[in-house]
């Protein structure tokens, strides 16, 4: 397998951190860097709502991250640079796999930037934050780890690997096998890498990938879609288990790049040996992906070294970085940075109720709640006739829309936060869900006050496709596919369910998803319905368990200002001095 993606233009440049800037906050310069001057800069960090974490204290420091693609990120750059005393950092972890490389390389470096640069520096004996260096989650810790087996000599950014490189680090990574010292699980697993083909998601690695995501649900799988365009999206992001992330650019990132994978994929059936072609969507979730500044490793190993030795410098300079990179692969360690300051939070604010709570760390939930609470991208369709019934659920190119972190904490945070029990109940206007539903079963929720005016609401539904890790084999099988429909009802004024305004009901996803732009003022209720199983190669699937988001706000929507304004009251903690 050669993955290959466009990376953009390698440019570099040396850059001084901490000079020239003020109130310094995002996480990458975005724009384009033309004669020696940045023209356009975009703050990424604030357009997904970084912002809110950042100033209030959370900054994913009891969350770990893993990245797992071709080579290593290289710890030695300005950006990692963390203050002294500073307990995580990036941590290299060695493949055992035969033949695996364990190199470092260009690529995972950038990665790693956008997941936890840590911005840090010191200037006239102080500590400075600048917004160079930050990434995502700028405190967590991060176990890198490749997979790669050869890196191309004639194809920067593509590489090599073995059934047994690719199996040993994504079951360590999953498993949480001899990671790094002192830790036992990883909360979230970036990959920015893709291979070709494999549109039904029945090869090995597919279902390898998507049964160590359904053994380990806390660990969120996050994998970027593809360069491809329209041509599709292919492994491993074409899986069923994972949050595949498509790019964005435009003034205000909610244009999908035209460079982004998108399409409709396939579904293979093992009990009926046939392969469907384009029904069913794939990607989940997209973020900014264009013109990106970050960190620079240019020794002789990895990518650099095997295939544009002419860019080596030695000795290894430390202040380097590539200009205008653009690429899904950036898209995904923002949503990965992302979920590592949302469990952030929810690990260590205690009042939040979560602290033990597993089902508020399941993939399922988490997917959930990202997709409820996303922007809506430019030409963002998912097929809703005028009935508000799709058989669609995503939009081919954004899949949900796009993240947006304010929204998303206002879900995970705010709202309903799991009821007691299952079966359904009375719901705030936001919030999640999870439960574990028999098949030909419905489960209904009704909102606990009428809509007294014209509202927008998103709902996502996720579960699992029943895949198997075998860890005697490191081999997957598909085992049985649920089909669950979401539907949005009106109620009558005793609060029975009247008639059906919307539904999501696709056969061979394992997302629903609607979003509602206008409910005229009244009462509404959610049904999620397991109706069937598309197959089942054992003849004993009875149930499934599922994660379920909402988000109900007036039209017009209340302002971006009032929202931070009523969430960073709620998500105080640690504060510090902003930078």
């Amino acid at each position: 397998m050669k993955p290959a993606f466009c990376l953009g233009a390698l440019v570099f440049g040396s850059v001084a951190m901490a000079q020239g800037q003020e109130q310094a906050r995002s996480l990458i310069y975005s724009g384009n860097f033309q004669n020696g001057a940045f023209e356009s800069l975009t703050f990424v960090n604030s357009v997904v709502g970084w912002d809110l974490f950042f100033n209030s204290g959370f900054r994913g420091g009891s969350s770990v991250i893993g990245n797992l693609e071709a080579g290593q990120i290289w710890s030695g750059h300005e950006a990692f640079v963390r203050p002294p005393g500073a307990p995580n950092g990036i941590f290299a972890w060695t493949n055992p796999a035969v033949g695996a490389l364990n190199q470092l390389d260009y690529h995972a470096t950038t990665v790693g930037h956008v997941l936890a640069g840590s911005g840090y520096v010191e200037q006239n004996g102080s500590p400075v934050f600048t917004y160079v260096g930050l990434g995502m989650a700028p405190e967590a810790r991060v176990v890198s780890g490749g997979i790669a087996t050869e890196f191309s000599s004639t194809a920067p950014g593509s590489f090599s690997i073995t059934q047994q490189s690719m199996v040993r680090a994504y079951r360590d990574f999953f498993q949480g096998n001899n990671l790094a010292p002192g830790v036992n699980q990883l909360d979230v697993i970036n990959s920015s890498w893709g291979g070709s083909g494999d549109a039904s998601a029945s090869a090995t690695e597919s279902l390898v990938l998507d049964g160590l995501a359904r053994q380990n649900p806390s660990v969120a799988l996050v994998l970027s879609a593809g360069n491809g365009g329209a041509g599709g999206v292919s492994s491993p992001a074409s899986g069923f288990n994972n949050l595949s992330v498509g790019a964005l650019g435009g003034p205000a990132f909610l244009t999908p790049s035209s460079f982004s994978s998108s399409g409709l994929a396939d579904f293979y059936n093992p009990e009926t040996g046939f392969t469907l072609s384009g029904v069913r969507t794939v990607v989940d979730l997209a973020a900014p992906g264009e013109s990106l500044f970050l960190a620079a490793y240019l020794g002789n190993s990895g990518s650099i070294g095997a295939a544009l030795p002419s860019l080596v410098q030695a000795p290894l300079p430390a202040d380097q970085y590539f200009l205008n990179l653009d690429g899904t692969s950036y898209s995904a360690p923002i949503v990965a940075g992302g979920i590592a300051l949302l469990k952030d939070v929810a690990k260590t604010d205690a009042s939040y109720n979560h602290l033990g709570n597993a089902d508020a760390f399941d993939t399922r939930v988490i997917k959930s709640v990202l997709m409820a609470s996303s922007k809506e991208t430019a030409g963002w369709n998912n097929g809703q006739n005028a009935m508000n019934v799709t058989t669609q659920a995503l939009d081919v190119r954004t899949g949900a829309g796009a993240l947006d972190l304010v929204a998303a904490a206002d879900v995970y945070f705010l709202g309903t936060r799991e009821l007691a029990t299952d079966g359904g109940g009375v719901i705030a206007n936001a919030g999640w869900d999870s439960a574990t539903i028999d098949l030909g079963s419905t489960f209904e929720y009704r909102f606990a006050t009428e809509f007294t005016q014209a509202m927008a609401l998103t709902v996502a539904l996720n579960w699992f496709s029943v895949r198997q890790f075998d860890d005697l084999t490191g081999g997957g099988a598909d085992l049985a596919f649920a089909n669950l429909d979401l539907q949005v009802w009106s109620l009558d004024g005793g609060g029975q369910f009247l008639a059906k305004v919307g539904e999501s009901g696709s056969t061979y996803n394992n997302t629903e998803f609607l979003r509602l732009d206008a409910l005229v003022a009244g009462r509404y209720g959610l049904r999620v319905v397991f109706g069937s199983l598309v197959f089942d190669t054992t003849g004993a699937v009875t149930n499934e368990y599922y994660g379920l988001a909402w988000q109900a706000v007036a039209v017009p929507e209340p302002s971006c200002f009032a929202l931070l304004a009523a969430a960073l009251g709620l998500l105080s903690r640690r504060k510090r001095s902003e930078v």
